[in-house]
């Protein structure tokens, strides 16, 4: 236990850039209890639950890119190296989190003061267990912040159980705008708030609908969907325009953003965990590490980006960079070195052949942030300087487009049609249209769907669990669409059906997993991948 309280001590103290110094009011002798006393001491606490959900939650898989360049490691992904992980990110929140709601009872505080910690913490524990069964699907469900036996795997149904559990407690948040005004104390878009938490539902019942076969979930997912977009656990809005989404959404705090991770590269923060960093590359970032002609980064290209992002579909152009430009500078303009798609008449440093560069410029994220050092004639890239958008508006209406589809709803394709005008700016590619039609999607709205939310949400994170969700009703008979062997790489397209459900879609578990836990199991596909 003294280890354990030691470790308590450490993070508390450790994390300054969230919480003031805690002062522990000192006893006879040391004990436990002296860190539960103060709404001071609750507040450290849950500095430490926001800590770790930025350490633990990154809703990325190598499999959910889409990448053209066959050379880059992404596309090896069913090599047992890229494909294991540990439990240990969720574990260590979920511990934070039970600190909490174990030690209620210590705190020499009202149950209205105390209770806004205890619904931080439930939404904890649902995000981290939800997070758990998607990944591992089986995993350990920890008892409490005082037991530390070995725990083996339970069934992932139960891991679903066990988030639905504390999802549905963490609906009692206040609305974000209730919460920033209840607080004294700084709160952002990663506290729990009931629109969250409400987020967090509609996506745990679509994901039990789809893997687990619970038919009867996707009008739940759909009912808390419903509950977002009609401002009854929150205000969200969607942005006017794809440009607005770049520049708004995807840097922190908009109306349109649910629930986020935060991450300010320029305070300090050198917490790596926006997914961008590996993909932003030329125009974003003009230090000569990065030029328009990279081979070695995951790819995705112009080609592709058109057939995608047909014309008049402006998320093109605001996700992606002068795709169709004939050529592209790099140029000095006012000491900076910029990127242009016009000669001008500023000063020039290199000149490209876009249409020889295969590749297209990521445009989506455009918070970059540079450290400058004496050493070094130029600056180096330090991460992109913007939170982590884990769920926004526009991914709501389709997810309930998806639910609707999923139930046999005429009414999905209001949903899709919400998204599609505000990428198009008018009605003119309501479904179905003419590009439906020459995708072969007029026959199957589910596909469409998929499509769309493929556009829109491109490279945020969402992909891969999508192709999980509706490829586990095509091999119960529910689809007619293989998503999971048509939609990732070759290597997954040689699955089985047995290799499925034998867990090839989740990750496997390090070595180091099973040195100090002997009841811990690899599941069965990555076992006889690693014999």
């Amino acid at each position: 236990m003294r280890k354990y309280i030691y470790i308590f001590c450490f993070v508390l103290l450790g994390i300054t850039g969230c919480a003031d110094f805690i002062d522990v009011r000192p006893e006879n002798s040391t004990t436990y209890t002296n860190y539960f006393r103060t709404q001071k001491d609750a507040e450290a606490l849950l500095n430490g639950v926001m800590y770790y959900m930025r350490m633990a939650i990154n809703l990325r898989n190598s499999a959910d890119i889409v990448d053209d360049n066959v050379n880059s490691s992404i596309n090896n992904n069913l090599d047992p190296f890229g494909n294991l992980s540990s439990f240990s990110g969720y574990g260590d929140l979920i511990y934070q989190a039970n600190l909490i709601l174990d030690n209620a009872h210590r705190f020499e505080i009202s149950e209205e003061e105390l209770k806004p910690y205890l619904l931080q913490a439930y939404f904890a524990k649902g995000v981290a267990y939800f997070f758990l069964a998607m990944k591992f699907g089986d995993a350990p469900i920890m008892k409490s912040s005082t037991s530390f036996e070995k725990l083996p795997q339970s069934p992932v149904s139960e891991v679903l159980d066990e988030a639905e559990k504390w999802a549905l407690k963490a609906m009692d948040l206040p609305k974000y705008e209730e919460l920033v005004q209840q607080t004294s104390e700084s709160r952002m878009k990663q506290y729990g708030s009931k629109g969250a938490a409400a987020a967090l539902l509609a996506h745990l019942y679509a994901w039990r609908a789809g893997v687990e076969g619970k038919c009867e979930c996707w009008e739940k997912a759909e009912e808390y969907c419903r509950m977002i977009i009609d401002g009854e656990v929150g205000n969200y809005s969607l942005a006017t325009d794809p440009e607005e989404v770049c520049t708004s959404v995807m840097h922190r705090d908009s109306e349109e953003s649910i629930w986020e991770i935060y991450h300010n590269v320029e305070s300090g923060d050198l917490i790596t965990l926006f997914p961008a960093n590996s993909f932003v590359g030329f125009p974003v970032l003009t230090i000569s590490s990065y030029t328009p002609d990279n081979t070695w980064q995951p790819s995705i290209y112009k080609t592709t980006v058109n057939r995608m992002f047909p014309g008049g579909d402006r998320r093109r152009d605001a996700y992606f960079w002068e795709t169709n430009a004939d050529s592209v500078y790099l140029k000095y303009v006012d000491g900076e070195v910029v990127a242009s798609a016009e000669r001008g008449q500023d000063s020039v440093i290199v000149a490209y052949d876009n249409q020889s560069i295969k590749r297209a410029y990521l445009y989506k994220f455009r918070y970059p942030f540079y450290m400058y050092y004496d050493w070094s004639p130029e600056p180096s890239f330090s991460g992109m300087n913007q939170n982590k958008v884990i769920w926004r508006l526009a991914e709501i209406y389709l997810l309930r487009a998806e639910c609707r589809a999923r139930q046999g709803k005429a009414n999905a394709v209001d949903d899709l049609n919400t998204v599609r005008r505000r990428a198009y700016g008018d009605d003119s590619h309501a479904y179905p249209c003419a590009e439906d039609v020459e995708n072969g999607l007029v026959e199957d709205i589910q596909l469409a769907i998929f499509r769309e939310r493929e556009k829109e949400l491109l490279y945020e994170g969402h992909r891969y669990y999508d192709i999980v969700r509706n490829g586990m009703c095509y091999l119960r008979g529910e689809d007619t669409h293989d998503y999971i062997r048509e939609e990732i790489s070759e290597a997954y397209a040689r699955l089985t059906d047995q290799d499925i459900l034998d867990g090839a879609l989740y990750y496997g578990l390090e070595d180091w997993c099973f040195e100090n836990n002997d009841l811990l199991r690899q599941n069965r596909y990555w076992n006889r991948r690693m014999q």
